[in-house]
């Protein structure tokens, strides 16, 4: 294999390649197959034949790794848990209870929701997103908003909150790259430092606002205001049952904490995500059977059939996962970030140091799609030089990690956005142009910001 330090521009090929080619043929999993499959070229340039097979063994390797599977396994169960609550008339009954409780629910209920469960489900972005998406989307098709639409205020929601808490897995992270550069007091610094996250808060306020105003900009034009269709009660002979979807959602809740808790030995910070999330989907997967065969909903081979077409529906999302993990990790392995940061760090005036480490980290991203990769990359980056040029670290620091967000929260190879797709129930190619948009608008905004604060 080639060393990062010998490929320069062909590190970021894979990459690029995989965007180019998501954009034109608006197919992702293929797109992300041809980043793959570019990657291993170059990573065996003295043996270009073999690169098929090494390939094929590289991403079997990322799948074996025990945090990856469980990510896939949850993301392939969650749909035979979604298929039950769907099925039972578990959302219908949800939408039956706000038209009981308002008398008729319009976009100010609904979108009350979403913030709602956004700002509640702090811990995890996955089950913020996915839980968000199940629980208001049929509301979304009754009262005739457009899916993508449903798919940028979750996304946007659950990732730049979740972003911005201090007390979930993403804060323990923030503390040990915090810690590894030497920070006296690491807390207190990254307290004084969200104020800086200026992507996550604009982003936020920008949702608020297309919330309020019905802000329509891109592509999302081309859906319009009504796109949608209008979803009827799947079970119309019996009465649904709200219970068949607040217990879920409740029980997943709780077993996430409770595998937070129980991982991290009575630190919730410190808990395995990826434990949690899979222990909670299969211990909440098995308690709605219980719950809809006690109620006499479904029959035991009905349970069954359910769970097996959910979670076959959700096969697809299982294998982006996957080759975008793969992409991930092989753009490490070529050393993209760090070429990509290189490149643009030049002699510039030290007043536009957090801008441009914006911009990198927003850059590195958006290119791989990971947000914790880009903060293992760039909090090293920028912190030593704030110490050497006498910027405030704790602006720089923000600056990191509102452009590893960014990209978490446009890339179309992000795991959040396939996920969001998935939760809103419409195509990731979709989702990724018509928020894209919105999130460059928050971009510039954020850019103009660390500008004037640097001054």
């Amino acid at each position: 294999m080639s060393t990062p330090a010998t490929l320069g521009w062909l590190s970021a090929v894979p990459p690029a390649l995989t965007l180019v080619t998501a954009l034109l043929t608006k197919r992702v999993l293929s797109s992300l197959l041809v980043g793959v499959l570019c990657a291993s070229l170059i990573c065996n340039l003295q043996a270009p034949y073999a690169s098929f097979v090494w390939a094929i063994d590289y991403v079997v390797t990322v799948l074996g790794k025990p945090d990856n599977l469980r990510l896939v396994i949850f993301s392939v169960l969650v749909g035979g848990l979604l298929e039950l609550m769907k099925s039972s008339g578990g959302f219908d009954a949800f939408a039956l209870a706000l038209q009981r409780w308002r008398g008729s629910y319009g976009k100010r209920t609904l979108f009350g929701l979403n913030w709602l469960f956004g700002s509640t489900l702090i811990l995890e972005s996955w089950s913020n997103v996915l839980i968000n998406g199940a629980a208001t989307g049929p509301l979304y098709d009754r009262l005739g908003i457009a899916r993508v639409r449903l798919a940028y205020f979750i996304h946007t929601i659950g990732i730049n909150i979740v972003a911005l808490i201090l007390i979930n897995s993403w804060g323990a992270f923030y503390l040990v790259l915090v810690s590894a550069q030497g920070v006296a007091r690491p807390l207190e610094f990254l307290i004084g430092a969200v104020p800086y996250f200026l992507y996550c808060w604009i982003s936020l306020a920008l949702v608020a606002f297309a919330m309020a105003t019905g802000l329509t900009i891109g592509p999302m034009r081309s859906y319009g205001a009504t796109e949608g269709p209008v979803a009827s009660p799947v079970n119309s002979s019996r009465t649904p049952r709200l219970r068949h979807m607040v217990l879920p959602v409740l029980c997943l809740i709780v077993t996430v904490l409770f595998g937070l808790w129980s991982t991290g030995h009575g630190n919730i910070t410190a808990g395995d995500g990826s434990l949690s999330i899979l222990y909670a989907v299969i211990f909440t997967l098995a308690f709605t059977a219980v719950i809809l065969r006690i109620d006499g909903v479904f029959s035991a081979a009905e349970l069954e059939k359910k769970i097996v077409a959910g979670s076959a529906g959700f096969l697809d999302v299982g294998a982006l996962i996957v080759l975008a993990l793969s992409l991930g990790k092989l753009t490490q392995d070529l050393g993209t970030g760090p070429f990509i940061a290189q490149i643009l760090r030049t002699s510039l005036p030290s007043v536009v140091l957090p801008a441009l480490v914006f911009l990198l980290s927003a850059m590195i991203s958006f290119s791989t799609g990971t947000s914790y990769g880009t903060f293992s990359i760039m909090v090293p980056i920028a912190l030593p030089l704030g110490a050497a040029t006498g910027i405030n670290q704790e602006l720089l620091f923000g600056a990191c990690i509102s452009g590893g967000v960014f990209g978490d929260n446009s890339s179309p190879i992000s795991d959040t956005t396939i996920v969001a797709s998935a939760a809103a129930g419409t195509p990731v190619i979709d989702h990724a142009r018509t928020q894209l948009p919105y999130a460059l608008i928050a971009a510039a905004l954020a850019t103009f910001g660390y500008l004037l604060l640097a001054l």
